[in-house]
């Protein structure tokens, strides 16, 4: 198996000198040799809200993570009901969703942003940036996005899980 350690910095904030300092350094693997991005995929159950109204879908985010854990997701699409053809993701090679790995639980992402393509009540949602928490079970990497707030009165909340297993450690 070909391993690379990606490393990534938390902070402790030292309050009597207002200093930070890193604590320790995260582990994902496996990323690409020499710690060049890799692709990966995030598929799941999500769904997005605009002004309170919800729509269940499939999620699939495409892009890449690399060495210094910054993440580049390149393509979004939400799938499922027919209601799901409402959501357009504004994710693309061109203007990606940026982010990257701050912690072992949690990831940000920047630049999130969906048209919610409904009469009345849709509209952009976004861009924003938005939390997500990650969890590790050994065989299986999610990321969990709980009612992650977008510009425009908006949510998305979902379950997805990566491919490849990026395995995370302290």
């Amino acid at each position: 198996m070909n391993r690379i350690t990606l490393y990534f910095a938390r902070w402790i904030v030292v309050p009597c000198f207002h200093l930070a300092i890193p604590a320790f350094g995260i582990t994902i693997t496996p990323p690409g040799a020499g710690g060049m991005a890799i692709p990966f995929s995030a598929v799941g159950p999500a769904s997005v809200s605009k002004s309170g109204v919800g729509i269940s879908c499939t999620a699939v985010f495409n892009g890449t993570v690399d060495g210094g854990g910054n993440l580049r997701i390149t393509s979004a699409a939400f799938s499922g009901s027919s209601l799901c053809r409402v959501i357009k993701a504004n994710a693309t090679s061109l203007t990606p969703w940026t982010g990257r790995v701050d912690s072992i639980s949690q990831l940000t992402i920047d630049n999130a942003s969906v048209d919610v393509r409904v009469i009345l009540v849709g509209g952009i949602c976004g861009p924003s940036k938005i939390s997500a928490q990650i969890t590790d079970n050994e065989s299986e990497t999610v990321i969990g996005l709980n009612n992650a707030n977008l510009a425009g009165n908006c949510t998305i909340s979902g379950t997805l899980s990566t491919t490849p297993y990026l395995h995370v450690t302290p």
